[in-house]
């Protein structure tokens, strides 16, 4: 480890062991899988964190949060953060979220995506912020990148981050670099036999290309993956509520999630933690099927869509190949 990245973990651990007593302890109980014994694989995905350093009820709900999510009693093979993590990519409030990992999920394998908010959000010096993002996900998740998109076989699955190549707002560049890696991850993961999980901070359809010009090259390109293999993909950015209706997408040939605002927050200047803070999802993987559960880890229950009657608000979808071993 740099001299660099040893003096940014200690600064941001020293931060958080100071703001853990106000941010609070967590009294959530372990919960644990549907289904434990069949199991294959479990993970959590978390979005927009959106840590800020004038605004406490935001760490309140990520500190805690993050204390639950490491209470499921199967594990987690992974932890992944789909971008915005912090509000303007600025030093206290990387301070502020890679802190709070670096305490509450230690030896915790964690994915970070790269989202608008952690690059300045169109404004402010692009590469500077762009290497600032380099530098923690160096320092705390010990992933020396040079892009922004980047692969990690666990367990022997693979986990696809696409990353954004440009400072925009509305939606995501990708270069010609991009699309032919993508293409040669995907075609080592069909190898596997496995399903194959894609992160993006920006829904799949919201890309443009080397032209500035609006492609569905990566909806086609995913899509035609998913006719004989399975995939399933998860992005932010909407902030949207998570709801049975608007959160969980196959029209465009693949499965993919929408996932809320982490903290979400209602009131006079967004400093009221209401019923909606703490959303993410847990995503169970069983021999012939995957099923995605909403959770809120603020208050440590599983989500109800309140729009749907009360239902819970996941889905199951089945594998077109069995899960062996």
């Amino acid at each position: 480890m740099s001299f660099k990245s040893i003096i940014l973990k200690l600064m941001s651990l020293f931060v958080a062991v100071v703001l853990l007593l106000p941010a609070g302890i967590s009294k959530g109980k372990p919960y644990d899988v549907k289904d434990p014994e069949n199991l294959k694989l479990h993970f959590s995905v978390l979005s927009d964190v959106h840590v800020e350093g004038n605004n406490f009820p935001r760490y309140k709900i990520f500190a805690q949060s993050l204390q639950n999510v490491k209470k499921n009693k199967s594990k987690n093979a992974a932890i992944v953060f789909l971008g915005d993590s912090t509000m303007n990519g600025q030093v206290i409030e990387n301070t502020l979220f890679h802190g709070a990992i670096a305490l509450h999920l230690r030896n915790e394998t964690v994915l970070p995506v790269v989202g608008n908010h952690d690059i300045g959000n169109g404004e402010g010096d692009y590469k500077k912020l762009q290497n600032r993002w380099y530098d923690y996900t160096a320092a705390f998740f010990n992933k020396k990148l040079s892009h922004p998109y980047y692969y990690e076989v666990i367990d022997g699955y693979y986990f696809i981050v696409l990353g954004m190549e440009a400072q925009e707002v509305y939606e995501m560049y990708m270069s010609e670099e991009q699309f032919t890696w993508l293409e040669g991850v995907l075609s080592e993961a069909a190898k596997s036999g496995k399903p194959a999980f894609v992160f993006s901070h920006y829904p799949t359809d919201d890309v443009v290309d080397a032209d500035g010009k609006y492609t569905d090259r990566l909806t086609k390109m995913l899509a035609e993956y998913n006719e004989t293999n399975d995939l399933f993909c998860f992005v932010g950015h909407t902030h949207m509520p998570l709801m049975l209706f608007w959160s969980f997408h196959t029209s465009d040939g693949f499965a993919e999630t929408y996932l809320p605002r982490l903290t979400d927050l209602a009131g006079k200047d967004d400093n009221e933690i209401f019923d909606r803070s703490g959303i993410g999802l847990e995503v169970e993987l069983y021999e012939n099927e995957i099923t995605l559960r909403g959770r809120n880890f603020y208050t440590n229950e599983w989500v109800v869509d309140d729009e749907e009657d009360g239902s819970m608000c996941e889905v199951t979808y089945p594998l077109k190949n069995a899960v062996a071993g």
